[in-house]
């Protein structure tokens, strides 16, 4: 996502929250994540640089011991939570007719276009469904329909802090249409017949995320709509036929966006409703040393001037570290490697803190993105520069040489989409926002190979139908995409083409 999010609905969520716009209303420096070790080190030596300054050090206003430690230990807590309350900004949004995502899906039927400035990066291939299922009380049936094109579609489903629990598509469940049963934490009933797979969460909500197949002609987007409606989420007593529905929980409220600190008023009611893992434990003891987490005794408003003072400042650097984070786009726990200007999502996208990446989890995985997928469903590159490693800009043109055995291996589809610099798609006469094996009309050459043609005006001849638009005099960024990728792309040995200056 954008480091920036011009237009966003609150303070700390960036999200795709532009795809309600369209909803369906019957359905960079790298930096580690700071453990508490590092936390606790850091601390110790500015107070004791301050001990040997002597009292005048401790005098400073702006210093003053408990606010650094309340700045250092919230930046902490705003990286572990920025996901979580994330989540439960996107679920609490309004929807037409007052209705939310709990239990129901919520569809777009377009493509995403340039006029939704919301950042994330938006794909060109499929439109998004979102729902949130609360497991809290009973499992949740997930159903699927056939699908006999073998349109690619999957749902991915991830805890409150962001990481993918399970997949139900294409690709995870190869394609099988039917009832899947999603359980929550501590659920030991029995399972019932018909019920094709069982996936647990340890979160008592799951985040539900769409993504359906279209070539966004007039043809094909009433079909895919069709199959989004396929889609259905049943509680487990209305499945077995039971008379009783249980009541189901409100989601906890949010802050308002006004609030210099309600992100953590918000993430701190969010972890109650959600409690991370017990082996967090010692992270969270820290936190609530100036109320934060769910083990915190004091409301906000009742902390010390000072400490709340250093919460406000942590918010705010937080925010532009998670963005700078974004831009640089990797992860130092998970392997990137960068090739020909191109460096590939983190591998361990998806599951980061399996390995404790809790900054990158914030960063590439939800600041950048809301949700990224495991690198089994997509591997993602992105370049910002071009083979001279200068800046990628409309003032120039620019071509992309696929010859034949570099053109990506994907087994559903492979795109290049190209983003203005707060990862927006960039507005065109030609409406093309998007280069890859689905779209119609390319041109390849006699010996198997593909070329793109970057720039802001429409190319003459037979170039124009590998055109990909730029905008004028402004930077821009590339995002290759594989949905069900190959072995190369799998273990980071593709190298995709460099992106070249063309010759005047």
């Amino acid at each position: 996502m954008a480091a920036s999010r011009p237009g966003a609905a609150s303070p700390t969520c960036r999200s795709c929250w532009g795809w309600f716009d369209q909803v369906d209303e019957n359905q960079g420096e790298l930096m580690v994540f700071p453990r508490v070790l590092i936390a606790g080190l850091l601390c110790c030596c500015v107070l004791r640089s301050w001990a040997i300054e002597g009292d005048s050090a401790l005098q400073r206003p702006s210093m003053a011991w408990n606010e650094e430690f309340a700045y250092l230990t919230g930046m902490q807590a705003f990286i572990y939570g920025y996901p979580i309350i994330t989540f439960a900004e996107l679920r609490a949004q309004p929807l037409p007719g007052g209705q939310s995502m709990v239990n129901r899906y919520f569809h777009t039927r377009h493509l995403a276009d340039p006029g939704q400035k919301y950042g994330g990066s938006p794909n060109r291939e499929t439109a998004y469904s979102l729902a949130f299922a609360d497991v809290s009380q009973q499992p949740m049936v997930l159903t699927v329909p056939p699908n006999p094109e073998r349109r690619y579609y999957s749902l991915q489903l991830c805890d409150m802090y962001s990481d993918t629990i399970g997949y139900i598509g294409v690709r995870a469940t190869h394609n099988i249409p039917g009832d899947y049963l999603l359980a929550g934490p501590g659920w030991k009933g029995k399972t019932p017949k018909g019920i094709r797979n069982v996936i647990r969460s340890w979160t008592p909500w799951v985040a539900v995320l769409g993504r359906t197949y279209t070539d966004g002609t007039e043809d094909d987007l009433p079909r895919m709509g069709t199959f989004q409606d396929g889609y259905r989420i049943t509680p487990l007593s209305v499945y077995r036929r039971k008379a009783l529905l249980p009541q189901g929980r409100a989601p906890v409220a949010v802050a308002s966006p006004d609030d210099p600190l309600g992100a953590f008023r918000t993430m701190n009611a969010v972890m109650r409703e959600n409690p991370p893992p017990p082996d967090h434990d010692v992270l969270m003891r820290q936190f609530a040393l100036v109320g934060l987490g769910p083990a915190a005794k004091q409301d906000i408003e009742q902390l010390d001037p000072a400490i709340q003072r250093g919460l406000r400042r942590a918010i705010v650097d937080g925010r532009d570290l998670l963005a700078r984070v974004a831009k640089a786009g990797g992860s130092i726990v998970g392997a990137t490697r960068v090739r020909n200007g191109w460096f590939y999502g983190p591998s361990n996208w998806g599951r980061m803190a399996a390995s404790d990446d809790f900054l990158g989890r914030a960063g590439t995985q939800v600041f950048s993105g809301i949700v990224e997928h495991q690198i089994e469903e997509s591997v993602k590159l992105r370049t910002f520069v071009d083979a001279d490693e200068k800046p990628l800009n409309g003032a120039n043109q620019y071509v992309i040489h696929f010859k034949k055995e570099e053109i990506p291996v994907a087994y559903s589809f492979w795109s290049v989409t190209l983003y203005d610099e707060n990862f927006n798609l960039v507005p065109n006469a030609a409406g093309r926002y998007t280069f890859g094996d689905k779209v119609p009309g390319l041109k390849y050459g006699a010996d198997g190979s593909l070329t793109i043609y970057i720039q802001p005006d429409r190319p003459e001849g037979d170039k124009a139908a590998n055109w990909l638009p730029s905008p004028k005099d402004k930077d821009f960024n590339l995002f290759l995409r594989a949905y069900f990728p190959g072995p190369a792309l799998l273990d980071q040995s593709y190298a995709a083409p460099p992106v070249h200056k063309a010759e005047e």
